[in-house]
């Protein structure tokens, strides 16, 4: 009966090494082009997820969304937030012109009703009712962004003004958790899965 236990444990050792080791000068120039190439492969995802973490400011979705986003100068922006800022601070800017997108006697009903498409959008995508299609969630953030400059400029103009704190609170606190609690499940639109 053999022994299990080798006598001489550098014998066993050499042995393995020298059957897993190259042999030749070309095996060596393999295995460290081998080597290489799979640091190169490495180094290059690792600058690709370090470019992606930069732009989450402005991008907010990693690179697997970029559908989600719109280039400008070269760079991703987060096509929501682009239509939104746009638009919302060109309705400000407005209406200190002296011009309102609606009769000024409707403010208090539109800026609470507009924001609702926006936000049902965003519940159903997060919870997977649709998928995303940008010009649905242009069209949807256009309107909200309206309601929210509106809103905005009579912040300004009267402090406290529940017209736009009464939407913007109870709006953000219904994304901010639906959010939240989409991301806590692994589901929505931050899902590392799509």
């Amino acid at each position: 009966m053999r022994s299990l236990i080798s006598k001489d444990p550098l014998a066993d050792s050499h042995s393995m090494s020298a059957a897993a080791s190259p042999r030749t000068p070309e095996d060596v120039d393999a295995a460290f082009a081998a080597v290489a190439e799979r640091r190169a492969t490495e180094a290059k995802a690792q600058a690709e997820h370090d470019h992606a973490y930069r732009s989450l400011w402005l991008a907010h979705h990693w690179p697997h969304r970029y559908e989600r986003c719109a280039v400008v100068a070269g760079r991703h922006v987060c096509r929501r937030c682009l239509w939104f800022y746009s638009i919302a601070f060109l309705t400000l800017g407005v209406a200190f012109a002296g011009v309102s997108p609606w009769p000024t006697a409707w403010d208090a009903v539109l800026v609470w009703v507009l924001s609702i498409p926006a936000t049902v959008e965003f519940i159903g995508g997060e919870f997977g009712y649709w998928s995303y299609n940008a010009r649905r969630q242009v069209a949807v953030t256009s309107i909200l962004a309206l309601a929210v400059g509106r809103g905005f400029y009579l912040e300004l103009q009267n402090e406290g003004n529940w017209v736009f704190w009464g939407p913007a609170i109870v709006f953000g606190l219904l994304w901010f958790f639906v959010g939240l609690y989409t991301w806590s499940k692994n589901k929505g639109q931050y899902r590392e899965d799509l």
